[in-house]
């Protein structure tokens, strides 16, 4: 079996609801219309992602999609993201986004506020 460096698994995702209750309790938020990102520094040395995504945004089918395109978004920026923080991402109704889309909106918006946490920037060391 090959490794898979870039695998985003468990340790990689917000799970608990007072996990979830300490980003939203920050209120370190970035809101583009259509996707918000929401983020707290934690103490883990690891940025780990969370996603909200209400029946808004569609039927399960639709909801599904979003939170796939958001996950796979993550896993492919996560390098570029400054470690040591939670991320959740919440999505409005939308219409049908390429990847592209997602991964810019959740890597510019990560960027801001790590730089509003004062965390380092990963790719600078």
């Amino acid at each position: 079996m090959k490794p898979r460096p870039h695998r985003a698994g468990a340790s990689f995702r917000i799970t608990s609801a007072a996990e979830f209750a300490n980003v939203f309790a920050r209120r370190a938020r970035r809101d583009l219309g259509w996707i918000i990102v929401h983020a707290a520094p934690n103490e883990l040395g690891r940025t780990r992602l969370g996603l909200s995504i209400g029946t808004r945004v569609g039927k399960a089918v639709r909801r599904v999609r979003v939170k796939r395109m958001i996950r796979e978004a993550f896993r492919l920026i996560r390098a570029d993201i400054a470690p040591g923080m939670d991320i959740v991402v919440s999505a409005r109704s939308h219409p049908d986004r390429p990847l592209a889309d997602y991964k810019q909106a959740i890597g510019e918006e990560t960027k801001k506020l790590a730089i509003q946490f004062k965390l380092p920037n990963p790719r600078s060391e």
